[in-house]
Formats: C-alpha cells, sequence, structure tokens
C-alpha cells in the first residue's frame, strides 16, 4: 500500500472510530502512545533479542498492523497524529520545529484533544510535544489538553532536561515543563521514570467513570528501549490498579523509523530515519483494548 493511500486508510479509521466513541453509552479511555525513533528491528515482536515484554504481550494479543506508515521525521508525523492532516497540507512536512524557530502547527487546525473535549473526555499529555512554543498559543494547554508535563523540544539531556549548547543556543536552557511554567524539580531523574511515574499521580487523581486520553509521548528509545517497556508496563499495572483496565484502547506507534548512527535497527528493512525507503517510515504499530471486536492477528492491509 502506498504511503498516501495508508494515509487516508488511517484517517477512515479513526473517523469510524470515532463516530462509535460518540455513539458508545460510555466511551473508552484512550492511551495514545508514541516511540520516538523506534526502529522496526527495535522491538520484541520483530527481534526475540529484543528484551521488550510489556509491548509484545500487548502486541500479540492486540493487533499488530504490519503496515503502519509514518513520515520519516518527527514533527511531520506529530503533527499528522494530532491532526489527521497529511502534513503537506498543513505546511509541516519539510522537517522539525527548531528550537528558535518562530512557527508551529498552525492554531487554525484543531487538535484531537480539541475534539475529544467536545465529547466530555479529560485529556492530558505527559512527554515530548515538538510542535511548536514559540507563543502560548501553540503550546499543549491551548491545543485542547488539560494539563501537560514535558518538554517542547527534541534535544534534552535525560538527566538534567536542559537544551545543550548548539548553533543556535549559546547557554543551556531548561525543557522540561509542567502545565506553562518550566520546572526544575526533576533534575538528575531519567526522563522514562518520570513519565512513569506522573503516569502513576495522573491515575491515581483522576476518575475512571470519566472517559481519558492520554496522549504518552516518550522521549525513549534514543537510548533505552527497554525502560519505555517498563514504563508501559507500570502504565498498564496503573491502569488496572485504578480502575481504567476497562472499556478502553491502548494505541502504539513511532513517529519515524529508527537512527542507526545512534543505535537504531531497522533490518531488514532499507534505510532508516530522515529517509523515504521503508526504514525511515514503516514503523512497529499495535492496537489493544477491550474495545476491538477481533484480537490476536497481525494485520497486513
Amino acid at each position: 500500500m502506498s504511503l498516501i493511500g495508508n494515509w487516508h486508510f488511517w484517517r477512515f479509521a479513526i473517523i469510524v472510530i470515532m463516530c462509535k466513541i460518540v455513539e458508545a453509552a460510555k466511551r473508552p479511555h484512550i492511551f495514545f502512545i508514541v516511540a520516538d525513533d523506534l526502529g522496526w528491528n527495535d522491538i520484541g515482536w520483530n527481534n526475540p533479542e529484543i528484551q521488550t515484554p510489556h509491548l509484545d504481550e500487548l502486541a500479540r494479543n492486540g493487533v499488530i498492523m504490519n503496515q503502519s506508515y509514518v513520515q520519516p521525521i518527527c514533527t511531520p508525523s506529530r503533527a499528522s497524529f494530532m491532526t489527521g492532516y497529511y502534513p503537506y497540507h498543513i505546511g509541516r512536512q519539510n522537517c522539525v520545529v527548531i528550537v528558535l524557530e518562530p512557527t508551529g502547527v498552525s492554531i487554525k487546525y484543531p487538535f484531537l484533544p480539541q475534539k475529544l473535549k467536545e465529547i466530555g473526555y479529560s485529556t492530558h499529555i505527559i512527554g515530548k510535544w515538538h510542535l511548536g512554543h514559540c507563543n502560548q498559543s501553540y503550546t499543549p494547554l491551548y491545543r485542547g489538553f488539560d494539563s501537560f508535563l514535558g518538554f517542547y523540544y527534541a534535544e534534552g539531556d535525560y538527566y538534567t532536561h536542559t537544551i545543550e549548547k548548539s548553533v543556535q543556543v549559546w547557554q543551556e536552557l531548561l525543557d522540561f515543563h509542567r502545565n506553562s511554567y518550566p520546572t526544575n524539580q526533576y533534575k538528575g531523574v531519567y526522563t522514562t521514570e518520570v513519565m512513569k511515574n506522573a503516569v502513576t499521580e495522573l491515575l491515581s487523581k483522576s476518575d475512571p467513570d470519566i472517559p481519558l486520553f492520554l496522549y504518552l509521548p516518550f522521549q525513549a528509545v534514543h537510548s533505552m528501549v527497554t525502560a519505555m517497556d517498563e514504563a508501559v508496563g507500570s502504565l498498564v499495572t496503573d491502569m488496572k490498579r485504578y480502575g481504567f483496565w476497562d472499556n478502553f484502547l491502548i494505541a502504539f506507534i513511532s513517529d519515524n523509523g529508527g537512527e542507526v548512527l545512534s543505535g537504531g535497527s531497522n533490518y531488514p528493512l532499507r534505510g532508516a530515519k530522515m529517509t523515504l525507503w521503508e526504514g525511515g517510515t514503516r514503523v512497529p504499530t499495535f492496537l489493544y483494548g477491550d474495545v476491538l471486536q477481533k484480537k490476536g492477528y497481525v494485520n497486513n492491509k
């Protein structure tokens, strides 16, 4: 299936799912997990040498989407996830949002959480944004999210949560935020661990009778895929503990293929992140949840 054809399929599928949600007497909780630079060969169900037992269990007992395509780089994929538009229709096809670049996804395009809030959802993001932050109108709380804990950009250190010196930045910049304000509260704590604990805190304080949308875009796997897997395992435990393991959908995807120069592997696919070959655009994806009518199979369409 072509890239464009696949995107049309996903947009149609999302519309169908949303219609079912609107019709449902009790709307399902939605957990949308995005890995960063996860390669085709960097996940257990494609490579048994990779230790991702929690993700493997969900994928194999759900629906593995074996022909799932994204953009070859971060911001374009994330823009499509949030808007449902192919990125060249919204001017986000070229590159990522640069740290000091005065741009973002235009506010004329409503984001998924805005639409979900219209039908009664509580909406939250924990993790990476990378869709614009040059003024508040581009940031999560102004794009439909009730809360935000995470970072706007892509180059932050996993422990200091600062952007290191670069061509454009002449000093270290703190890039970790709680809602609209920067916070140094988590200095020295690995980002994936911060996110895992934040999920526990959120679910423990949320009412399972109110439909929840949690967007969980990890900073991982730039370094540690197993740490992300453990965080997903913790999410499942929290869902069961706090009453969210009923009437739910988990969707898992990567924003692009693996970066081989940083240790990622897309074998046997050709290419890598930033290329239009399948190694850059075909990514591990699955759906899991009790709202699925058919589970435990691989979808090759």
